[in-house]
């Protein structure tokens, strides 16, 4: 039985190994041609904060179009652009949230933008607090 036991074990711990985590997945998936409009899940936001982010994106060049699905955990983004392989020469904003339109301005400005390193719409960004109460994001 402890010959089983240890058997079971030794078999769990080699497939957790050798097996690859959905992000390891995606990272080996290959990217796609340069140039070439790319259609993905950004991510999920806020209720009604996705169409705002959207909309945003669009009119400053950061996508080419978006949609809005409405879920059980908030609105699903998918948006149309361009994938970066390189930072472009200047910072772009790509959309401010202020105090009173989000609970968590600054955690939804930094959820965003690691959202769009990690797809490659943008290499680089940051968050920039405001003179007033909101955080803008910045991109490169």
């Amino acid at each position: 039985m402890r010959t089983l036991w240890k058997s079971v074990v030794l078999l769990a711990a080699l497939l957790s190994v050798f097996t690859p985590a959905p992000a390891q997945a995606q990272a080996q998936a290959p990217a796609p041609p340069p140039g070439q409009y790319v259609t993905t899940l950004l991510g999920t936001y806020g209720f009604g904060r996705a169409a705002v982010i959207g909309q945003s994106g669009r009119q400053t060049g950061a996508w080419r179009s978006f949609s809005v699905r409405s879920g059980f955990a908030g609105d699903d983004l998918s948006i149309t652009y361009k994938p970066a392989t390189s930072p472009s020469r200047a910072e772009t904003q790509v959309y401010t949230a202020a105090f009173n339109q989000v609970r968590d301005a600054g955690a939804e400005c930094e959820k965003v933008g690691r959202d769009g390193v990690a797809r490659r719409v943008w290499v680089s960004y940051r968050c920039r607090t405001g003179i007033v109460a909101s955080y803008s994001l910045l991109v490169r």
